[in-house]
């Protein structure tokens, strides 16, 4: 049995490792099952399970497995998405929809939506299995490190991603390793690598650079800012509000010379979508922004895109933005 502080096992997170994914390493380290380790941290009356703890977790959950592991305090806050309040989106939100986070939908335990996801050459390479905090964000279509398509569910069944049930229901030899499917047992170390298909070489760079710009320490000065990504998601919500009759999405796909298959139109949020949808819509909207001043007016002179759009529910732009979109406000105005 567990007792003490510091517990026999104590691995401390991998670099860019979720919460998640260090608890029920940790679980496994010290050979006991995680819905045990949970029972001893914090009772029967408080289950983390039950909600996105990586999104969100409580103080007493970080401060209990932080206590045991050794770990600092701000180490352990540090395996949760918080670290892209500021620069994904603007504060801290504990219900609906965080822009750019994939999100959880739960019943109970258990999980009906693909919030986790995982590329299996990073999987494979890992002397120890782990799974990553930027594998939750909706932007993160592919790996930018291994050039392959991440996977949003187990190829083999189809469900969600829940190794936090690995061992529900099974002995603890049984479980098997985190990376294997809770539910047929598949290793996801053993999935396809699909390359990533770009519509345009312009897109396939200005995409890897963003990536790539989220695996390192925020810049003041890097183009890929708080602003940046609130105006690509604005896009990306425009292609496929109703009230755009999906005009925006066309008009973009014909100017890049790609197709657009069917997609369902409205409240469907970009981090609601497919990976393979995700992938569509941000590889539009990146275009978009790669010269956005001349290709957003050619949109609205094709009237592909209406300037009451462009500031929906958009109070949170950045300074750049509202001067921009500002002399699409006259539809008699000559922008040529």
């Amino acid at each position: 049995m567990l007792s003490g502080k510091l517990w026999p096992a104590h691995p401390k997170p991998f670099p860019d490792e979720i919460l998640s994914s260090w608890i029920v390493r940790v679980a496994e380290a010290n050979a006991v099952k995680l819905q045990t380790l949970c029972w001893m941290l914090f009772g029967n009356e408080r289950s983390p399970w039950n909600r996105d703890i990586d999104r969100s977790a409580p103080k007493w959950l970080l401060k209990a497995i932080c206590e045991h592991t050794g770990t600092n305090y701000w180490d352990g806050f540090h395996t949760t998405l918080v670290v892209y309040r500021n620069r994904l989106y603007p504060r801290r939100q504990y219900s609906g929809q965080l822009r750019w986070v994939l999100p959880v939908r739960s019943d109970g335990m258990r999980r009906h939506g693909c919030a986790m996801q995982f590329c299996p050459e990073c999987l494979a390479g890992d002397l120890v299995p782990y799974f990553r905090k930027y594998w939750r964000l909706a932007m993160f279509t592919f790996c930018p490190i291994h050039d392959a398509q991440l996977h949003d569910a187990c190829p083999a069944c189809g469900q969600p991603v829940m190794y936090y049930r690995r061992d529900f229901g099974k002995e603890l030899w049984d479980a098997g390793p985190i990376c294997a499917c809770h539910a047929c047992g598949f290793d996801f170390r053993q999935s396809e690598r699909v390359v990533p298909v770009f519509s345009s070489p312009e897109i396939e760079s200005l995409f890897r650079e963003m990536l790539h710009s989220l695996l390192l320490p925020p810049s003041k000065d890097g183009r890929f800012d708080l602003g940046f990504f609130a105006v690509l998601h604005q896009m990306t919500r425009i292609m496929v509000m109703r009230q755009n009759a999906d005009r925006l999405r066309c008009h973009v796909a014909g100017c890049i010379g790609c197709d657009a298959p069917p997609m369902a139109l409205g409240r469907i949020s970009v981090e609601q979508r497919t990976r393979q949808e995700r992938h569509h819509l941000l590889s539009l909207g990146l275009w978009l922004l790669g010269d956005m001043g001349p290709r957003l007016s050619d949109a609205w002179v094709a009237k592909a895109v209406r300037y009451n759009l462009m500031l929906r529910d958009f109070n949170e732009g950045p300074g750049w933005y509202r001067p921009l979109v500002a002399r699409f406000s006259d539809w008699r105005a000559d922008l040529k």
